[in-house]
């Protein structure tokens, strides 16, 4: 038995070095295809190694983000190693700009991750980008945001997200103590932090989308990898029915055969490794979620590159040995399912049935949607699901082209007796489209019925030329608030400003220590300002200096007259209020008293740009002096030019030159979970995009390979007179067909995955359908570019002497 067992062992490898030697030393055909076979290999393995890098990219940007953290502390006393830590961000052109005023309380204060020493007042230290943004002409209008300030040194890889990362720290001698947009951190990194797109962990449907989408991404891949080992075949087939014919057995032929996919995937894998490399430096240019990718991160999990390296080989060797079982290989030809053997469907199915039964429970019943063991449920299904599309695309393909008649047209006729002669490599060739498209369409119906209901942002107003100035509050301007609201004004590209006061007014206090902070009612909201800046919040009809207004009603803008239950009683005019009380703990002791004007009125609330904008009291500055409020907050309502497409940055600068605390809210950079969607959407679709240009190139070798088979046949019809236009939209019709069907079945496969996603995160059904035509489309481009691209071969294949035998 032991003597047995090694002879078959020698047997096997035998006979796969035999074709490893035929693949490798086959003569210029032989190099051209195990050429072609290494080069789409390659690319799958390529896409592996990158997908297998992920981990480690995203646990050293999370790292180093982390060390760098000033967020949180427990400790907020003083000592020699503490310091205030303000945060100032400030995107410039829509680049985000990561900016830290630092103080040091002591002689030996910390220092952040990847900068020498702390910045002195007047002093700053810089990203490489940004510092090389500050020299170039592009920043000049930010070198006037750090106008007096010396740029003293960079800051190293330790501490930045990303190789692109804007980012500085700067030396500051104005902070006073915590609070008000200040911190106090004793040492960098040493408590809890979460970085911005932490928020993931907490969205089980962003997770979700997630996973989905990397199973999207993965799956066809692999199909093209199966794809790829079989290029050649043909050639491949005729050249083991001359081995048949000196004696070699068909266990011998398939060894021999298996051989040879290994000889291509070997090389294969070379190949993907040689194109991983060469991609680490692009891949390093992408961000996501304020994460940046130094060209260092990007390195495969030793684990997943180890199993990546010994899939691809069994893999290509059980792919070849599978597709044998329906080839015939005699001395004197290779016959192919002949007579035709009839597809058979169950089986096929089995496999998006499976997917469904572990995504099923999840979706109709009580099974969490976070965890490793959930993830990888999810992950399982959705792959066993998207490979079920490959999987019946084959019979799909050949139950329709066998019903087509030959029709008038004679590019058609070629066409269509191509496709029913052999539905395989048809099938073949574009099964890596449908299962990325098919994943593609699902990721967007689910994304799609996620952002439907999340949370909604603060009403605001949709004006793209308005941006709002606020700052912290509590927070000590260093210029008086009517004098900020007149330097925006003069602010380059601004047309008008609008600036209110908020506080907070409430019942003179007792008196009576710890009795009044339980028993005194929470202060009611107030806004000071002119009468221009009060119509922006109430509809107010006549108003002059001196004037106060009641609002009642909560402001929203599906009710802008309803009561606010939610709000206490409005004060009776006539009423002694407290300015600037505090509550509970920030209590004031003995605050300053304002007694409400009887000549109060009462108006409605309506929808405002502000972020305190549901006021109750409204008070002129005649009325209130708002020297009397102790810690307001200031907001600016800033209407900009639309002919100066710079004119924020001007108002980011004077901002800068007022407090650089003072924070700038442009349009669309509202706070929410609706960018981390749109960040994870535009990722999944760029990967999805990717992957249908890396399927492109294997289908684009697929069609060459195949004009390259039938050079004789193509020969022969261009001797009886055949039109090169004819041929050539023959081509075009041999591959438009399978995928027409193939995106067919991708995008209801897709619609019905996305429908058990959504189900699976209670989400309603609102297909993106502007979505799905552009993917369906950006597919049938790549189609069309394949077409194109083939043409040139087809016409030089073309010739008579194509028929010339020895």
């Amino acid at each position: 038995m032991e003597k047995s067992r090694r002879h078959l062992v020698r047997r096997w490898c035998r006979d796969l070095a035999m074709g490893v030697r035929f693949a490798v030393g086959g003569g210029r055909e032989g190099w051209v295809r195990t050429a072609l076979t290494a080069l789409g290999v390659g690319l799958g393995v390529a896409v592996l190694l990158a997908a297998a890098a992920v981990p480690h990219v995203v646990g050293a940007a999370v790292a180093r983000d982390n060390a760098r953290s000033d967020r949180l502390t427990e400790d907020a006393r003083p000592d020699a190693h503490s310091l205030l830590v303000a945060e100032t961000h400030a995107p410039y052109r829509e680049q985000p700009v990561r900016g830290r005023l630092v103080q040091p309380d002591g002689e030996r204060p910390a220092v952040p991750p990847g900068v020498a020493r702390l910045p002195r007042p007047g002093e700053m230290v810089a990203s490489p980008a940004l510092a090389a943004l500050l020299a170039s002409p592009d920043g000049t209008l930010l070198r006037d945001r750090f106008h007096g300030i010396r740029v003293v040194g960079k800051i190293e890889d330790e501490g930045l997200a990303g190789p692109g990362e804007l980012a500085y720290y700067q030396g500051t001698d104005r902070l006073t103590d915590i609070g008000a947009g200040v911190t106090r951190v004793h040492a960098f990194g040493s408590g809890f932090h979460a970085h911005e797109s932490g928020e993931t962990s907490k969205q089980p449907e962003l997770l979700l989308a997630v996973l989905v989408g990397c199973a999207a991404l993965l799956s066809p891949v692999a199909v093209f990898i199966a794809v790829a080992v079989r290029f050649g075949a043909e050639r491949r087939d005729r050249r083991l029915a001359a081995l048949r014919l000196v004696g070699t057995d068909r266990a011998t032929t398939r060894r021999i055969a298996a051989g040879e996919a290994l000889a291509g995937s070997l090389l294969g894998l070379l190949t993907g490794t040689a194109l991983f490399l060469a991609a680490r430096y692009p891949i390093a240019r992408i961000q996501m979620l304020n994460l940046g990718i130094f060209p260092s991160d990007v390195v495969p999990d030793a684990r997943l590159a180890t199993l990546v390296a010994l899939a691809v080989p069994v893999c290509s060797v059980g792919v070849a040995l599978f597709t044998m079982r329906r080839v015939t290989v005699e001395p004197l030809g290779v016959t192919r399912s002949a007579p035709a053997v009839r597809r058979r469907l169950w089986w096929r199915l089995l496999l998006p049935a499976a997917g469904t039964a572990l995504l099923w429970p999840m979706a109709f019943g009580d099974a969490a949607l976070v965890g490793n063991k959930a993830g990888a449920q999810v992950v399982v299904g959705t792959s066993l699901l998207l490979l079920g599309v490959a999987a019946v695309l084959p019979w799909l393909l050949d139950a329709v082209v066998s019903r087509f008649g030959g029709g008038g047209i004679p590019s058609w006729q070629l066409a269509v007796r191509r496709l029913q002669l052999s539905t395989t490599a048809a099938a073949r060739s574009v099964s890596g489209i449908t299962v990325a498209v098919a994943g593609a369409v699902a990721v967007q119906l689910l994304l799609a019925g996620v952002q439907s209901t999340d949370v909604p942002l603060p009403h605001r107003p949709s004006d793209r030329n308005q941006v709002q100035v606020a700052s912290w509050h509590g927070q000590r301007l260093d210029s008086p608030s009517p004098g900020m609201f007149q330097r925006l004004r003069d602010t380059t590209g601004v047309r008008d400003a609008h600036g209110v006061l908020f506080d907070g007014a409430g019942p003179v206090p007792s008196g009576k220590p710890g009795l009044a902070e339980a028993t005194d009612p929470e202060p009611y909201s107030l806004a000071v300002g002119d009468c221009d800046a009060l119509r922006r919040l109430a509809r107010i009809d006549r108003c002059a200096d001196g004037d106060v207004f009641l609002s009642r009603g909560s402001g929203a803008p599906e009710d802008p007259t309803g009561p606010d239950p939610e709000a206490p009683r409005l004060p009776a005019p006539g009423t002694r209020l407290a300015v600037s009380p505090g509550y509970g703990s920030n209590a004031v002791r003995h605050p300053a008293v304002w007694t409400l004007p009887p000549t109060a009125r009462t108006v409605s609330p309506r929808a405002n740009f502000f972020s305190l904008g549901s006021t109750k009291i409204l008070a002129t500055p005649g009325a209130l002096d708002p020297a009397l409020l102790r810690s307001p907050v200031a907001e600016a309502e800033v209407h900009l030019d639309p002919g100066r497409p710079d004119a924020v940055e001007h108002v980011r600068n004077t901002a800068a030159r007022i407090d650089p605390l003072l924070h700038v809210t442009a349009p669309g950079a509202g706070l929410g979970s609706d960018s981390v969607y749109d960040t994870v959407s535009s990722a999944l679709q760029a990967g999805a995009v990717g992957v249908l240009c890396v399927i492109g190139a294997g289908l684009l070798i697929s069609v060459l390979e195949q004009l390259r088979e039938r050079r004789r046949l193509l020969s022969a019809l261009d001797a009886f007179g055949t039109p090169r236009g004819t041929l050539g939209r023959s081509v075009l019709w041999q591959t438009a067909v399978p995928v027409v069907l193939g995106l067919a079945l991708a995008v209801g496969c897709g619609l019905g995955l996305g429908l058990l996603l959504l189900h699976l995160v209670g989400k309603p059904v609102l297909p993106d359908w502007f979505g799905i035509a552009a993917l369906t489309g950006s597919a049938g481009a790549v189609i069309l570019a394949v077409t194109a691209l083939s043409l040139p071969l087809l016409w030089r294949l073309m010739r008579p002497d194509g028929l010339r035998t020895e």
